[in-house]
């Protein structure tokens, strides 16, 4: 069996993995001489797990290799290797009953069986993705199989998500990792490699707006493709000359639905919170997300490190966080009730004035405190721009918008742009806490609004 070196980068649809496909092939070229070997990725939710792991699997049948595939929403009916052992539903982690022990030994006896048929054909690679969502007796033959074919012409790649909470896949991808296995953490694309991304989807290089909209990807292969396959599908990008030019920065239908997906996996109380958290400041301390909820410290803990673990939120510092995507931090915020919107703009900003964090922020928001500064920045506003910018704040969608102003979304979005340029903001979010700002300004009020409209939202959604 020849080496499986095919490049120093791997396939195209792998940019900004080099490293992690070499651990590909050398996990290929053990296998292919009869040592195997096991190889355990996991990451964050649209990282590339199952990307690499696709790339992996063609590889290996292009090489000769025998495949395998397991999958836990499908064992046992498509997944023969694991034919015979019984299998929770997809994504349920809860009251499964696992096989007996003489029950597991003779459907283990069966699939080992299996892998030597394949052997006899050649090096197997045996993949299991989703790992996360597997039940117990499935956990327990990854974790008996690979011991009773040691030493044979067997690969095996394992996948999870960050985040699942599942005690089993955690203990066997540790004790494997112990055992020699070769353990893959997926992270963010680096900005090079997202202007690579973006140029070999949309075959153009892009603008500084466009790259500008595509960092609230964060290096995300799954929320990038979406923004940018969203944005050619909308409309929302001019391609001409070689060169690609952002026209809306709208969040494309698409990105929202990734993001459905992604805020479905939290709990209630998890959900609740990150959407309080949209309207902090961009990095903000625990004990300003309690002193908005009226909660103590310790009760978001839990919540927070679900959020966490999910790749939602990111520690910048001790008790401090941010988004990781904003992308999904204007999504959250615009799907809070317009009603609810303003209130917690307001209370948010009053409140977490006084707080270390707000305090130590960038020079732009400590600027945009500044009454007289605030008030410059509007009056630089044009009609158009500012009836814009208003109802924006209101939270009316950029189409919304150009409905009820008769014009085209694409006109809205322009005006916007010129709206963030001239009041050195980055989203919506901050666009309604200065809009809140103005009119308190305008109407001599200094106070804030009143914290009855926010905890009673938070209690409304933590029972829905």
């Amino acid at each position: 069996m020849c080496s499986m070196a095919v490049g120093p980068v791997g396939p195209a649809r792998l940019r900004g993995r080099a490293r992690e496909w070499e651990s590909v092939l050398g996990l290929l070229d053990s296998a292919a001489i009869g040592r195997g070997g096991i190889m355990l990725v996991d990451g964050a939710p649209g990282i590339g797990k199952t990307r690499l792991l696709t790339a992996a699997e063609d590889s290996a049948t292009d090489h000769g290799f025998s495949l395998a595939r397991a999958r836990p929403a499908e064992v046992p009916q498509e997944a023969p290797l694991f034919a015979g052992l019984e299998s929770a539903s997809h994504g349920v982690l809860e009251g499964r009953t696992p096989v007996p022990r003489t029950d597991l030994d003779a459907c283990l006896e069966k699939a080992a069986s299996r892998v030597g048929e394949r052997m006899a054909r050649g090096p197997t690679l045996i993949t299991l993705d989703d790992l996360q969502c597997a039940d117990e007796t499935t956990v327990a033959a990854m974790r008996a199989l690979p011991a009773r074919l040691a030493g044979q012409p067997v690969g095996w790649v394992l996948v999870r998500r960050w985040g699942a909470g599942d005690p089993a896949a955690d203990r066997l991808f540790e004790d494997w990792q112990q055992l020699g296995a070769v353990r893959v953490e997926l992270g963010p694309l680096p900005p090079d490699v997202v202007a690579d991304v973006i140029s070999d989807i949309l075959r153009a290089q892009p603008d500084l707006d466009l790259l500008s909209l595509a960092k609230g990807a964060a290096g995300n292969p799954q929320l990038l493709v979406a923004l940018l396959d969203g944005l050619r599908d909308e409309g929302a990008v001019a391609i001409a000359g070689g060169r690609a030019r952002l026209i809306s920065g709208q969040s494309p239908q698409r990105v929202e639905e990734v993001i459905d997906v992604w805020l479905e996996r939290l709990s209630p109380v998890a959900h609740n919170l990150l959407e309080i958290a949209a309207f902090l400041e961009p990095s903000f301390a625990v004990g300003d997300l309690a002193e908005v909820l009226g909660w103590p410290a310790e009760r978001l803990l839990a919540p927070v490190r679900e959020i966490v673990a999910s790749d939602l939120l990111t520690s910048v510092g001790k008790d401090v966080l941010t988004f990781q995507h904003d992308l999904v931090r204007q999504s959250v915020a615009q799907r809070v009730p317009a009603a609810v919107r303003s209130a917690l703009c307001s209370q948010s900003r009053g409140r977490l004035s006084r707080s270390p964090v707000a305090s130590t922020g960038s020079r732009r928001t400590e600027a945009l405190t500044s009454p007289k500064q605030t008030r410059a920045g509007w009056d630089r506003l044009t009609d158009s721009e500012r009836t814009v910018a208003g109802l924006v704040a209101q939270g009316l969608t950029n189409r919304e918008a150009a409905k009820r102003l008769f014009l085209s979304p694409h006109t809205v979005s322009f005006h916007l742009r010129k709206v963030y340029r001239k009041l050195g903001v980055s989203s919506r979010v901050e666009l309604t806490r200065l809009s809140i700002e103005q009119e308190q300004i305008r109407a001599g009020r200094a106070g804030v609004v009143a914290a009855t409209p926010v905890t009673a939202y938070a209690s409304l959604r933590r029972s829905s």
